[in-house]
């Protein structure tokens, strides 16, 4: 992995000179931002969003994080989101490519049903065997590493085979068995502890980070009784301390990024975002250097 610094995704609301002041080192685009979806499921990159991503994104190195794989779905993952993928990387290559690890269509083929929601992977043997031998082809298919993402969520009991345990160790087979690495989100760490009364810290020490090769940290807010993975503030001091505790200890990572949705962007404010960025690269530096 290409250690690439402090990492930003493409928001269409932020002023050029975020992307331009030397602020990020590198951009996290979501490439189904730049689609229109056609009918019978297709993917349609389109020309103008594209040029003005990369316009505002100038030189900087990028990286593709993805929402609609549906990596775990039983039946398929979303081969018409990959039809995409192949064109986009011909007109704008990615260091790396990352995916969260769930599933969001059931049916016969990946658009037969979204189920609205992102749903997380049972930590079974199956699962990992799902998974790995898609994640193996996904690398293969584009010559760059390929990330899973661990995601927060919010159900209190999740089927599991003993020799797997838990999301953690769903996570560990996957990248050993896959050869992949995992995009390690911090923010999401934090709401299943906070959520299901884990030990945060614990649940790290667990992780295999010799195969970590990206962070995320976010900021989120309560919702009925439950801490949201809503990307619509600052990071909380705790994840902030995560990721001084782990950060040290992942010999691959490439980088950090500060993710924001784009419709929090005008309550969050780019003073707000840019200080989140110095808050990350400070710890960046601190843990590189040392």
């Amino acid at each position: 992995m290409a250690a690439l610094g402090i990492g930003l995704p493409y928001l269409q609301q932020l002023p050029l000179e975020v992307y331009r002041g030397g602020i990020v080192d590198f951009v996290e685009v979501t490439p189904e931002v730049l689609c229109r979806e056609r009918r019978g499921g297709t993917l349609e990159l389109l020309p103008d969003r594209l040029k003005r991503a990369q316009d505002v994104c100038g030189a900087l190195p990028i990286v593709v994080h993805g929402v609609e794989l549906s990596i775990g779905s039983a039946h398929s993952c979303n081969t018409a989101y990959l039809e995409m993928l192949d064109r986009f990387q011909t007109l704008w290559p990615f260091q790396w490519h990352s995916e969260h690890l769930i599933f969001q269509t059931i049916g016969q083929d990946a658009h037969t049903l979204n189920i609205g929601v992102p749903m997380p992977m049972p930590a079974t043997v199956e699962a990992v065997q799902l998974v790995a031998g898609r994640s193996a082809a996904i690398k293969q298919r584009y010559g760059v590493p390929f990330l899973l993402e661990n995601t927060a969520h919010y159900l209190p009991e999740l089927p599991s085979d003993p020799e797997i345990g838990d999301d953690v160790g769903l996570m560990n087979a996957i990248c050993e068995q896959g050869d992949c690495l995992q995009l390690l989100d911090l923010h999401n760490v934090w709401c299943n502890a906070v959520n299901h009364h884990r030990d945060p810290f614990a649940m790290i020490d667990h992780m295999r980070l010799d195969r970590v090769g990206e962070f995320h940290v976010a900021g989120g807010s309560w919702q009925e009784g439950f801490w949201m993975d809503a990307h619509d503030s600052r990071v909380p001091e705790q994840v902030w301390e995560l990721l001084e505790y782990t950060l040290p200890r992942t010999p691959q990572a490439g980088g950090v990024v500060f993710e924001v949705l784009e419709e929090h962007v005008p309550g969050i404010g780019a003073d707000l975002i840019v200080n989140e960025l110095a808050r990350a690269r400070g710890i960046w530096n601190r843990c590189r250097s040392s």
